[in-house]
């Protein structure tokens, strides 16, 4: 626990909106950098970070979420936690943005249409454009109830996972809060 921060506050620690700037403000004892202090978001979206001292023994740190959600803030300096951290913060998020960015995800490869019984069936989930890095809802109806999972590249992309132990048609949803992506539910023919 770093004890070189004095306090650390604001409305932007606790909510905010997406796609505006939200700001709260971490205060630095004297004598000491405020070049130590480090912020990380942790939720549906990365928003961009910008810090301004504030040349008062302060930073304000501001950010805009591209979604809304839940989302945790990591603040911490010469890389220990402040006391408090993480932040736990509700992000609201106007619908109508929502839905703009979710229709930007993209779906590709050949398990989205045709699957195997028995057998890890991939599909690839491109969210780059979108912005959206969590938050996916995924499932999946039909003869059998396969396990679904998916996993974060890192990159932008997620790689969905399906292994159905029966032969049939079946549904795939993907979906951003009430927001389907593209194209679902996607039929895929498992044979």
């Amino acid at each position: 626990m770093s004890h070189k921060v004095t306090s650390c506050h604001g409305a932007g620690l606790v909510s905010a909106v997406a796609g505006v700037v939200n700001s709260f403000t971490v205060f630095v004892q004297a004598g000491h950098p405020i070049s130590g202090v480090s912020v990380a978001f942790e939720g549906p979206s990365k928003p961009e970070i910008t810090f301004k001292d504030n040349k008062d023994n302060s930073v304000e740190v501001k950010y805009v979420p591209k979604v809304g959600g839940d989302y945790k803030i990591h603040c911490s300096y010469d890389d220990k936690p402040i006391k408090g951290s993480p932040f736990y913060l509700k992000v609201t998020g106007s619908p109508e943005n929502t839905r703009r960015l979710v229709e930007k995800i993209s779906c590709s490869g050949e398990a989205l249409t045709q699957g195997k019984v028995g057998t890890v069936n991939e599909i690839s989930v491109d969210c780059k454009d979108a912005g959206i890095t969590g938050g996916l809802s995924i499932a999946m109806e039909g003869p059998s109830k396969p396990e679904v999972t998916f996993a974060d590249n890192k990159d932008g992309t997620l790689k969905v996972k399906y292994k159905p132990q029966q032969s049939g048609k079946y549904r795939l949803h993907l979906k951003f809060g009430e927001f389907s992506v593209p194209g679902s539910p996607f039929t895929i023919t498992v044979s």
